[in-house]
């Protein structure tokens, strides 16, 4: 017999019953109405499989996680190891990556409904994290052989195991969410560099100065930071191994910097081997004319440069060409927000699902619209802010907002710069989140603020007016008639 009582789990509430259950039957309408009319296409492998027999995702997955060949392959190995798990089968790898996707967003609104103090407030922010979810532009992706919905898909879980642990620090919060990042950074070699530069210095500070969240917590966040740094290594090395960087430098030189005199002359200043030959790839990409693989002794100098000492080159461009880029950047963004990727839908996804939410509630899809979303974080960043400093807590909430937000528009930047041929491709994982982003922030300090209007104490109410000198006078008089036996 035992020396106590041990007691039951509480059972779960009727409320959040009803909640999985809907949940559940709207994820499964959602996926028959995603993948239902393209089920017997068996979805085919179509870029870049198609094109790249022996560099394609599925060619690197049939090396298998057994063959160190794998770890420095022309892919990074995320995708491929998703591919290998389910026996190249395309069919199922769509039903996975379906699936991911779902858990993905699902985990970012049990977050929303659970972090929030106001249940008004988290409703509406998974109602519109689920609205930014089921646009076609970002879901199609589910149906396709590529890695962009592995990334949205992880990118999501990380958001939410770090949005969790914003708002409750534990060391278990904080293993998964550094096991999302790594995951993340290993499907795409653009996540590698934002993660780099924007979280670990964050999160190096946090563990350095967060006295207050324990020393096992601390910890654990240093551990993290070093464990994306080695990722990072690993991503360097098999880079240059691989050479699969290569083909974007092509599409950088030819597309971004030939066809710009500031950044011509800025690269031929740092080596690159500008003549005639170079200036005739002007706005070509490296798949034209298949330069990528040409091995045409005119360009010899410029492959040499473009292996070794033009990626650095590019790298340290980032910071000193940084406004230059900006405004390029900013006369691109109305096709790159619009991000309309139709081309690549194969599935129909288009015509079974919202192009986009109304009044841009799911995501900026305008230079306006991002200019309003971003105005509108930034308020309610510094509000929150104030918030936490003069209550002492909900501070970790702010620093989660504002580096995710900050990694993003890393991301959206280095991105836009470092591979400009099929960009709206390359940036879709990151509009998703930087999509969840601005709502999440947004959200966070409006429940923060009426938190603190709730919360606030009851209205002192003022004494009573002295009497008037009548009132005393009369008192007086009343009490002289009055005897004690009468």
């Amino acid at each position: 017999m035992p020396d106590r009582d041990v007691e039951a789990p509480p059972e779960p509430s009727a409320r959040r019953e009803a909640a999985f259950y809907a949940g559940a039957i709207l994820t499964g309408l959602f996926l028959v109405r995603l993948l239902g009319a393209s089920w017997s296409s068996h979805f085919p492998a179509v870029w870049p499989d198609a094109t790249f027999a022996h560099e394609g995702y599925l060619a690197v997955a049939a090396k298998s996680p057994f063959r160190p060949s794998f770890y420095n392959a022309f892919r990074p190995i995320g995708y491929p190891f998703l591919l290998w798990t389910v026996g190249r089968n395309t069919q199922l790898t769509v039903v996975a990556q379906a699936a991911l996707y779902c858990a993905g967003v699902g985990a970012l609104i049990v977050t929303a409904l659970r972090v929030m103090q106001s249940r008004a407030v988290g409703v509406i922010t998974a109602a519109l994290i689920a609205g930014i979810a089921v646009q076609a532009k970002f879901a199609l992706w589910t149906t396709q052989i590529l890695s962009e919905s592995l990334a949205i898909s992880l990118g999501f879980c990380a958001l939410a195991a770090w949005w969790r642990f914003a708002a409750e620090p534990t060391r278990a919060r904080a293993r998964w969410g550094i096991l999302f990042l790594v995951l993340w950074l290993v499907v795409r070699d653009a996540h590698v560099l934002p993660a780099t530069v924007v979280f670990v210095p964050v999160i190096l500070l946090v563990a350095g100065f967060g006295k207050h969240l324990g020393a096992g917590i601390r910890r654990t966040l240093a551990i993290g930071a070093a464990v994306v740094l080695l990722t990072a290594v690993y991503s360097y090395f098999a880079q240059s191994s691989s050479h699969r960087a290569t083909l974007s430098f092509h599409n950088f030189v030819g597309v971004r910097v030939l066809p710009d005199r500031q950044l011509t002359n800025w690269f031929a200043d740092h080596g690159m081997p500008l003549d005639d030959a170079l200036r005739s790839r002007t706005g070509k990409s490296g798949l034209d004319d298949d330069f990528y693989k040409s091995t045409d002794p005119t360009f010899a100098k410029y492959r040499h440069w473009a292996r070794g000492a033009g990626p650095r080159a590019l790298a340290e461009s980032l910071v000193v060409q940084g406004p230059h880029y900006v405004s390029l950047l900013n006369d691109d963004l109305p096709s790159v927000l619009r991000a309309d990727v139709k081309y690549y839908d194969t599935q129909g996804v288009y015509d079974r699902l919202p192009r986009e939410m109304p009044l841009q509630l799911g995501g900026p899809t305008t230079r306006a619209g991002l200019t309003a979303w971003l105005a509108l974080a930034a308020a309610a960043l510094a509000a929150a802010l104030v918030l936490a400093v003069k209550r002492r807590r909900g501070l970790g909430v702010v620093v989660f907002g504002a580096t995710a937000l900050l990694l993003t528009l890393f991301e959206l930047y280095a991105t836009w710069v470092g591979d400009p041929l099929e960009v709206q491709r390359h940036l879709v994982g990151t509009l998703s989140r930087l999509s969840v982003i601005l709502v999440v922030i947004i959200a966070s300090a409006v429940d923060v603020g009426l938190d603190v209007w709730r919360s606030r104490p009851p209205p002192e109410e003022p004494p009573p007016p002295p009497p008037l000198p009548w009132e005393r006078k009369f008192e007086a008089e009343y009490e002289s008639k009055v005897s004690a036996g009468a």
